[in-house]
Order: structure tokens, then C-alpha cells, then sequence
């Protein structure tokens, strides 16, 4: 039984689909939004809250035990105000509830009002994509739109798409990059283990046999490889020396003044058993004698 390959979606198709994603996500955040200035509001009670207590504490026999809604003159605007209390408390102790209240509404207050002030800039910035969105389309013909037009529409709402199918599948398909510190000296490529573990790596498995190791003598430090291909000539003198700076500035002799550099083929380098991470054995090593320098100095 054949299977029909699946086809892309037309490119203007795919820019209408991603205005849904932005549109859906815009109305997500505006019933938030109502609901945030609702909060708000309710929190903003607490200076309310806070007056019928004082009024309260003021004016005892205002609410005496059993007064389930008493009319209270607010002293603050001197207006009655019709107030629920709870009939199990007397006035002193529902001053106390609304002392409370307006503690906690205050607290809830600044935080709402932070929350709220998120989500406004957030709808602000989802109605210009939008626009901007709608902007594209304007000005497109639909059958000549092409994947430039998408790259463009996914990068304007890249905020709030998620990753490309097509370009994540790309990108899982690579290689990962090798964890090594990488540099370009004079157009030779130079890799540096930055710890026991990568220098272990990258002297026994990452490095290729024609590659030049590194390794500052007599110091704990790490080791270095200049990419070499094979059949390649060797590096000059001056990406040598220029390398070897490099290795004495990440070592312990970073600080002296010169330190010797051992220098061989890589395939010359090898691991003793049961050694601990980063020692191993060179041979057939040259010393070239250089000054620490920063790499990016």
C-alpha cells in the first residue's frame, strides 16, 4: 500500500496559521487582563477597609455584638456607609477583621497591580505583531508568497511561536559542537579543554593522530590541539608560539613570566590505565619556550 508523501502547506497558509497562534494567545491574555483589573479593584478596597476599621474603633457603640449590618459613619469622609460585620464580634473585634483585611488587600494590591502592569505590555506587544503580521499579508501576493515571507512573519512573532518544525528537525540532524573552547589563529583551528575531563576527551578521542598537541611542562593546565588535516604541512613557527602563549595563560604558569610548552603529534599522546582524568603520556615532544598571553588581550 503506497503512502501519499505529505505536502508543506502553502507559505501564506502557514503565515495565516501563525496570525491564529498570536490572535488565540491575544484573547488568552485579555480575558486574563479583565480578570487582573478585577483583582486590582478588590484589593484596592483595603484603604476602605482600613477607614471602617478606624471608624469602628472610634465609635464602639456604633456595632455593638450582634450587629449583622450596622451604618457606620466613616470619620475619614464622614459619609454613612453600610457595613456587613460578622454578629459574633463586637466592634473592637470586627475593626480587628478589617485591620486584617486591609493588610492583606494592600499586599494583594501592589502585587496585582504589578501582574496586571505585565499583562497590559504583553497585549500591547501581541496587537502590534499583529498588525505588523497584517502588514506582510497586505502586502503579498497569496501565490507569490514564498518561505522569505514565513522566515519573516516567524521572526517578527518569534516571542510567541514555537520552534519551526522543519527548522528543529534541521538542526537535531547536525552534529552537536564539540565542548571545547574553540579559537582561529592565523587561519589554523585551535581547540582547548577547559577542564581534567574535556582535556581527557580531547586528547585521546576528539584529537585526529596528525593534530599538534599541547601542553605546558611541569603545570596543571589545559591541552591543546591545533587542527592539523592530514598530509597537512606543519603549523609555522609563529601559530606555534601564538598557541603556546595561549596554553600557558590557561595553566598554572598562567602568572610567570616564560614557561616551557611540549608540543607533539597527537598521535604520539596516549592514556596509562587506570590514569586519573587529564594525565596522560606524550611523546616525541618538542619545547618551545613562550610568555603567558591573553587570547583575547
Amino acid at each position: 500500500m503506497n503512502e501519499t508523501p505529505q505536502t508543506q502547506p502553502p507559505s501564506i497558509d502557514r503565515i495565516r496559521a501563525a496570525r491564529n497562534k498570536i490572535k488565540a494567545a491575544l484573547k488568552h491574555e485579555e480575558r486574563k487582563l479583565l480578570k487582573q483589573k478585577d483583582e486590582v479593584r478588590e484589593a484596592g478596597r483595603y484603604i476602605w477597609y482600613g477607614q471602617i476599621a478606624d471608624s469602628l474603633m472610634a465609635f464602639p457603640d456604633s456595632a455593638p455584638r450582634g450587629t449583622g449590618k450596622g451604618e457606620i459613619i466613616n470619620i475619614h469622609t464622614e459619609e454613612i456607609e453600610e457595613v456587613a460585620l460578622n454578629p459574633a464580634f463586637d466592634a473592637v473585634q470586627n475593626a480587628e477583621l478589617l485591620y486584617r483585611k486591609a493588610r492583606k488587600g494592600k499586599r494583594g494590591h501592589e502585587t496585582a497591580a504589578a501582574q496586571m502592569a505585565e499583562t497590559e505590555v504583553k497585549v500591547e506587544k501581541l496587537q502590534g505583531i499583529i498588525a505588523d503580521i497584517d502588514a506582510v499579508i497586505k502586502e503579498i501576493q497569496p501565490e507569490e508568497c514564498n518561505e522569505d515571507d514565513v522566515a519573516r512573519v516567524r521572526e517578527i512573532a518569534a516571542e510567541f511561536l514555537p520552534p519551526d518544525a522543519d527548522a528543529k528537525k534541521k538542526s537535531s540532524a547536525l552534529p552537536p559542537p564539540p565542548p571545547f573552547k574553540r579559537y582561529v589563529i592565523d587561519g589554523w583551528e585551535v581547540y582547548l579543554g577547559k577542564n581534567s575531563r574535556q582535556n581527557d576527551e580531547l586528547s585521546t578521542r576528539f584529537a585526529k593522530p596528525s593534530d599538534i598537541w599541547m601542553h605546558v611542562a611541569g603545570y596543571a593546565g589545559s591541552h591543546v590541539i591545533i587542527r592539523r588535516p592530514k598530509d597537512a604541512p606543519y603549523p609555522p613557527k609563529e601559530v606555534i608560539q601564538k598557541v603556546g602563549q595561549l596554553a600557558v595563560w590557561n595553566s598554572k604558569a598562567k602568572h610567570t613570566s616564560f614557561a616551557e610548552v611540549h608540543v607533539t603529534e597527537a598521535r604520539f599522546v596516549r592514556k596509562r590505565r587506570h590514569a586519573p582524568a587529564g594525565e596522560v603520556i606524550a611523546e616525541r615532544c618538542k619545547a618551545v619556550r613562550v610568555e603567558p598571553k591573553d587570547p583575547g588581550g
